[in-house]
């Protein structure tokens, strides 16, 4: 009887051991993660970046990595330029560098603008969505400055 009173009590302290461990705090601190500003949301932007200065004529680059964005019939959507007031200076077609068909998908576009006199605005990039379903729509948005006179 004594036998078998100690197995539970050596089998409890290692269950009570190994749950300690994990649950135990973690109190080592950590390596600072760095972490993108750009969400992951199926875009990534390559150029320009968020917050960057731009001018006319403005080139943008970046991928489609699914997530709701995809390519069809060589383009991956469309961008908008528009100033600090919401008014559209510029519009383009994300046209697919790379082969539509396979995530991921490259593209870029250039649009040509005159800022007037907003020295901030936004992309508006909408993700290609052929079957015409708002459910399947995305957009994402990325700040930019102007560079008027820079």
């Amino acid at each position: 009887m004594k036998r078998e009173y100690w197995i539970v009590i050596l089998l409890a302290v290692i269950i009570a051991v190994l749950l300690g461990f994990l649950f135990w705090p973690s109190n080592k601190s950590q390596a600072p993660t760095t972490t993108n500003t750009q969400p992951t949301v199926g875009i990534q932007i390559t150029m320009p970046k968020e917050n960057d200065w731009v001018s006319s004529p403005l080139e943008i680059s970046g991928a489609v990595s699914g997530s709701g964005w995809a390519g069809y019939e060589g383009q991956v959507g469309s961008v908008k330029l528009l100033d600090s007031n919401g008014k559209e200076l510029a519009n383009g077609v994300l046209t697919a560098t790379t082969d539509w068909t396979k995530l991921p998908t490259t593209f870029d576009t250039t649009l040509t603008f005159d800022p007037g006199t907003s020295e901030i605005g936004q992309l508006v990039f909408k993700n290609e969505n052929p079957s015409g379903d708002p459910s399947k729509e995305k957009e994402y948005t990325l700040p930019i400055k102007f560079a008027l006179g820079k």
